[in-house]
């Protein structure tokens, strides 16, 4: 980025400052929609894993089919957000080994914080799939006994934060990539610590600009979304082992089963 001439007023450079911000956010809402609009016309019965795929590996696309099953969805939402953030430029900064450890740890908490974002903008109280069916099979309740309240909080505790806050596109578009650039491996800590504090800058910026005086506790009100959905993805996480454990020949696709995978938070 170009230095302002030294000559530049202080009201000057912080109107330049807001354009940046305007156009940030205009860059990364656009991505957002695009990422939404490939999710709901993409389709493909291919069955790749993640390393399969940041090595370039391609996916054939199909036509849609009228009645794809949740288990389906789950791969091709795991999918979206995979190519949505292989679209940032400093994805390509990182080795192979990191970019497989980031997806690893972050692909299944943006897809959380994403699909609670679908739900809220249609109006719904409780993630289900773009077709209207629930995310899990009724058999972990009705045949192993699975409690009913951790897989509605599963489905719905984000969706009510982000209701609550009333929290804005903007927001949620800043949010998703200052989640999704937690470093899990110190050879990537520096590409990815540099990238975080740009986007809480920006998010920083966008509340003060928003909410004048409010800005320190809407930031932190806001960065605090990350805990829900970190404690929700682990929930999810352990359902997905239950469902392993119960139904061994359940058809997880490699690529969700790569996204499931569980660590300590480092």
């Amino acid at each position: 980025m170009k230095l302002p001439p030294s000559n530049y007023t202080a009201v000057e450079l912080q109107n330049q400052k807001d354009d940046e911000l305007i156009n940030l956010m205009n860059k990364l809402e656009i991505m957002d929609k695009n990422r939404s609009r490939k999710y709901l016309i993409f389709y493909s019965t291919d069955n790749p894993s993640l390393e399969e795929i940041l090595s370039g590996t391609a996916i054939v696309s199909r036509a849609m089919s009228p009645d794809i099953p949740p288990v389906e969805w789950s791969f091709l939402a795991i999918y979206n957000i995979i190519e949505h953030f292989r679209s940032f430029d400093f994805i390509e900064q990182l080795n192979l080994n990191d970019k497989k450890l980031l997806f690893q740890f972050n692909t299944l908490k943006s897809n959380m914080l994403c699909g609670a974002w679908r739900a809220q903008t249609e109006h719904r109280d409780k993630m289900v799939t773009p077709s209207g069916q629930q995310i899990f099979p009724d058999v972990l309740v009705t045949q192993f006994n699975t409690s009913p309240e951790l897989l509605n909080r599963v489905c719905c505790q984000i969706i009510g934060r982000l209701i609550e806050l009333k929290v804005t596109r903007e927001e949620f578009v800043l949010l998703n990539v200052i989640f999704f650039s937690n470093a899990h491996s110190e050879s990537a800590r520096n590409i990815l610590s540099k990238q975080q504090k740009f986007y809480v800058s920006a998010l920083f910026r966008y509340c003060q600009l928003t909410y004048q005086k409010s800005a320190p506790s809407r930031l932190n009100e806001l960065l605090s979304i990350y805990h829900i959905i970190q404690k929700n993805t682990s929930e999810m996480q352990y359902i997905g082992i239950m469902i392993q454990g119960f139904i061994p020949n359940f058809p997880i696709k490699k690529l969700v089963a790569d996204a499931y995978i569980t660590h300590s938070e480092t």
